[in-house]
């Protein structure tokens, strides 16, 4: 487990667990706490055994709510792709196992977890191919409000988001979005392994790469929690 310092100056925690990209994978050790936020990448193949597996491994942990989105990996999930029949199997059995699904949209805790504000959303900019992916990435972020917490599965440029050949494929849009409308406190990503990680920016925003998975695809990442 990584734990970022508190940055909360209130006596009261909410403690959220960071995790993404574990591409079918459920044995990780999982730190317990409030909140459990999971930035995409659900499977490695889109096959509906590792989402299954994924959401029964996530409804054993004890956190209070879990909050799942999609990632480059999971077509299923992607309405651009024509699996509407697995896509309504897999929501309806994230809301089976206790699993709050969202797809480029706000959300709010509820009051005993804080009433944090949140906007979760699985589109990146086309690297690799995928789902959720758009080769114009320059309004998608336009619906983002001012918000305590963003989830993308992309990084935003710049920020935990350097891949192994030493160049940054984060989202610049995001980036700018952030820094002129959004100004969360914390914002959570996933989807390059390698970048996997912390950092604070000149404005103390909080940037967290959850990747569990490698940039080979092992199991060896570890979660990474902060309190607010």
């Amino acid at each position: 487990m990584i734990t970022v310092n508190n940055i909360n100056d209130k006596g009261d925690k909410i403690r959220f667990v960071c995790i993404s990209d574990t591409h079918g994978k459920i044995n990780f050790e999982i730190p317990d706490g409030d909140v459990l936020i999971h930035a995409g990448d659900i499977s490695r193949k889109n096959t509906l055994i590792e989402y299954e597996e994924t959401f029964c491994w996530l409804s054993t942990l004890p956190h209070t709510l879990k909050i799942i989105t999609g990632g480059n990996h999971d077509h299923f999930l992607d309405p651009q792709f024509p699996f509407d029949r697995q896509r309504a199997k897999l929501l309806e059995m994230m809301q089976q196992y206790g699993l709050v699904y969202l797809q480029h949209e706000y959300y709010q805790l509820p009051e005993e977890l804080g009433s944090f504000t949140l906007f979760v959303s699985p589109y990146a900019p086309v690297h690799l191919g995928g789902a959720f992916m758009l080769a114009d990435m320059s309004s998608i972020w336009d619906a983002i409000p001012p918000v305590d917490i963003l989830v993308t599965h992309t990084p935003p440029f710049g920020m935990n988001d350097k891949i192994v050949r030493g160049r940054h494929v984060g989202c610049k849009f995001l980036k700018e979005k952030i820094d002129s409308v959004v100004k969360p406190r914390v914002s959570i990503c996933g989807h390059i392994h390698e970048a996997q990680g912390y950092t604070f920016d000149q404005n103390q925003v909080l940037y967290i790469n959850a990747c569990l998975s490698d940039h080979r695809y092992r199991a060896v990442n570890k979660p990474i929690t902060f309190d607010l």
